[in-house]
């Protein structure tokens, strides 16, 4: 590239937060530093609210700016927005590998003036188990192993509704001028509500198909939950649904709960019977996601991709689609429970 070409490149500011993430910074500051971006127009920044070793490995790298603040999603990355020397600011995760083009493909999303923010791929690492390819066969983050248009229409004139937190780019204007990341978003969500009130100041939100990088699939199985519980908390602070209608939410632990005690009693009592009523739950739990789950008809015509057997599809798929659901109905009715405590 030409010292012309690279005066016109436009400068990015990569935004980091961490915390104890010890055991994955290094790949992912790895792949930062490995980005086919001009190295004159790029900056790293570390936003660190860690307890371990995470802000002495990065500070390691010569050209990454550490720095230390208490914990929050949305506080970390105001810090780093606050912090950011240039124009664009991009967001990857601590767990995410960025692949070398990431960061030219979003600038290049970024070029259509009516655009305000450019969101991409979140696929599972080649080398992922079998669980971990499971997991990101769910479609999340970012549409998982399916990719990013399993859960967006990339066709819409109007753009996306939200831009995945691991992998997006914006352009600082247009995050001052809302405001930034609202800190009441303390364990995730910032990245949906950010996305909206972008959106309803009349900003552009779009897919750019090579905007890649790989993010880590929560593992093991107690991970999977907990994260998804994290996800029922965001979700209430979003939207803030009524105590009535999360308990009769079809994933309200109250009715799997009755469905288990169901399955108890027809095994004690009509043990013949056990097996045809848990093979017709089953039917009726994947008919339901072919039906109202977006990215599962996307699942099984693109299962080579996810490089899942026919049998893990139509099995461990539903079931962590299912214990999903669940846990974020969870996470819902734990954020109901500490709200209504602050206030009493």
């Amino acid at each position: 590239m030409t010292d012309t070409a690279e005066c016109e490149t436009p400068g990015v500011s990569v935004v980091v937060i961490t915390l104890n993430e010890e055991h994955n910074i290094r790949e992912c500051l790895d792949s930062l530093v490995a980005l086919d971006y001009p190295k004159n127009r790029l900056e790293i920044l570390v936003v660190d609210a860690s307890s371990d070793s995470t802000a002495r490995i990065a500070a390691e790298y010569p050209h990454v700016r550490v720095i230390s603040c208490d914990k929050g999603f949305a506080r970390q990355k105001n810090v780093g927005l606050d912090a950011a020397i240039y124009d664009i600011i991009a967001f990857a995760d601590a767990d995410c590998i960025a692949l070398p083009h990431w960061l030219t493909s979003a600038v290049g999303g970024l070029e259509d003036p009516r655009v305000t923010g450019v969101g991409g791929n979140a696929f599972p690492p080649p080398e992922t188990g079998f669980f971990g390819r499971c997991v990101a066969a769910v479609g999340h983050p970012a549409g998982g192993s399916l990719g990013f248009d399993a859960n967006v229409d990339p066709s819409c004139a109007e753009g996306i509704e939200f831009i995945a937190g691991c992998n997006g780019a914006f352009r600082r204007s247009s995050l001052h001028a809302i405001g930034g990341f609202d800190g009441r978003f303390e364990g995730g969500g910032e990245d949906v509500d950010l996305s909206r009130r972008l959106r309803s100041a009349g900003g552009l939100l779009k897919y750019v198909p090579d905007m890649d990088v790989y993010h880590k699939p929560h593992v093991p199985f107690a991970a999977y939950v907990r994260w998804n519980m994290r996800v029922g908390i965001s979700k209430y602070a979003l939207h803030r649904p009524r105590l009535t209608r999360l308990m009769l939410e079809p994933a309200s632990p109250i009715w799997s709960l009755a469905l288990l005690a169901g399955l108890i009693w027809l095994g004690t009592a009509h043990p013949v019977l056990l097996v045809p009523a848990v093979g017709l739950a089953w039917v009726a739990l994947l008919a339901t996601l072919y039906a109202k789950a977006r990215p599962y008809p996307l699942l099984l015509r693109r299962r080579q991709q996810t490089g899942l057997p026919l049998w893990a599809v139509v099995a461990v798929v539903p079931f962590l689609i299912w214990v999903r659901q669940v846990a974020i109905n969870i996470g819902q009715l734990g954020a109901w429970r500490g709200l209504r405590g602050q206030d009493t």
